[in-house]
């Protein structure tokens, strides 16, 4: 008989902590092994239980959420659901901040009368359940909060080379599960002369997307937007796809954004993105796979390589999930793979036309 997927439930409200419990008990293949009312009790508990997925409520005492995410992570990972009101009613850097120190997904808790149905919990608990998650050393165990200001921007014109002849036209990026921490510190690299424009699908909860944009803006030298249809592709920017739309590139220095059903379930579609990028740059087009579960991207990389472009995907040991990079690199598509604490180093060697160490 399978082993069910051990879970702690987190929450200072015992009525929330209830509908929870009775929305994760509705499936046999989830077991709830431990429950808290404050950080403190979270972080203690999770490291004598050591479920396989925590729910973590945000406004609690004695400890925060977050705060408590931060010391799990750095300590003894495991992946965490963030459960917290509609962000758009509450503190925007609560949302970056849950991202920056190690949560794996985000969800918007429903009413409290709106039934189990609404939780819609187990699907997203078993799927975090087989994340390999990866000790953040940047979290409470080393004394430093994770900001734009912990880490080195990439000088412009470094590395003794100038962007003057740059080969890159445009660095379309596939990022999914763990993703939003990775290109939070790939765009607070970048120098702000970066000379190609980015287009990037991130998967996230459509509800978090306006917040996840503001947080990689005020963390970048670039300017970072949400695309719209028609939207120019220009130098120093980075176009987002909207959450409940399909982000392409139709022809050079321009983009299209249109609604439509799901590409392989992705709505957007990283591989939608990327194969338009191939299209419109062919030799100038950069394409980029980030941590992520499934395959996404994975097509669109493929067509970039075909059309004699560059393209990367993220390490395993610095991906929180390998599915989406491993993927491309088992089809033979990956021409660098790039450890996620280096991909602007290696977009700007790109950029000024050098060759990357092969791997």
């Amino acid at each position: 008989m399978p082993k069910k997927v051990s879970v702690m439930v987190v929450d200072d409200s015992p009525l929330c902590r209830q509908l929870i419990v009775d929305a994760l008990g509705r499936d046999p293949d989830i077991e709830v092994v431990a429950q808290a009312e404050d950080g403190q009790q979270a972080y203690d508990r999770a490291l004598a239980v050591r479920p396989q997925v925590i729910t973590m409520d945000v406004d609690m005492p004695v400890l925060d959420g977050l705060s408590a995410t931060e010391r799990i992570m750095a300590e003894q990972p495991i992946p965490i659901l963030v459960l917290t009101a509609d962000p758009r009613n509450q503190a925007p850097e609560l949302t970056h901040r849950a991202l920056a120190v190690g949560a794996l997904a985000l969800q918007v808790k429903p009413a409290m009368d709106a039934g189990l149905e609404a939780w819609n919990l187990a699907r997203e608990v078993k799927l975090l359940s087989t994340v390999k998650v990866i000790r953040h050393l940047r979290g409470g165990k080393k004394g430093s909060s994770p900001s734009s200001s912990s880490v080195q921007a990439v000088p412009a014109g470094s590395e003794a080379g100038t962007f003057a002849a740059n080969p890159v036209g445009v660095v379309a990026i596939a990022s999914s599960t763990g993703g939003p921490q990775v290109v939070q510190r790939l765009l607070s690299e970048l120098p702000a002369d970066f000379p190609a424009p980015l287009a990037l699908v991130q998967h996230i909860n459509a509800a978090f997307a306006e917040s996840l944009v503001g947080w990689l803006a005020g963390s970048s030298k670039l300017k970072v937007k949400v695309a719209k249809d028609g939207d120019l592709l220009t130098p120093g920017t980075v176009l987002i796809a909207p959450p409940d739309a399909h982000l392409t590139i139709p022809s050079r220095g321009r983009v299209a954004v249109q609604p439509g059903a799901a590409k392989d379930g992705h709505l957007p579609s990283g591989s939608l993105l990327l194969d338009s990028a191939a299209k419109a740059y062919g030799r100038r087009a950069v394409g980029l796979i980030l941590t992520g579960m499934g395959n996404d991207g994975v097509d669109g990389l493929a067509a970039i390589r075909e059309g004699g472009g560059k393209t990367l995907a993220q390490s395993q040991e610095s991906s929180v999930v390998f599915g989406m990079p491993g993927a491309a690199i088992a089809r033979g598509i990956v021409d660098y793979v790039v450890h996620g604490d280096e991909l602007a180093r290696a977009l700007v060697k790109l950029a000024q036309g050098k060759e990357l160490p092969k791997g």
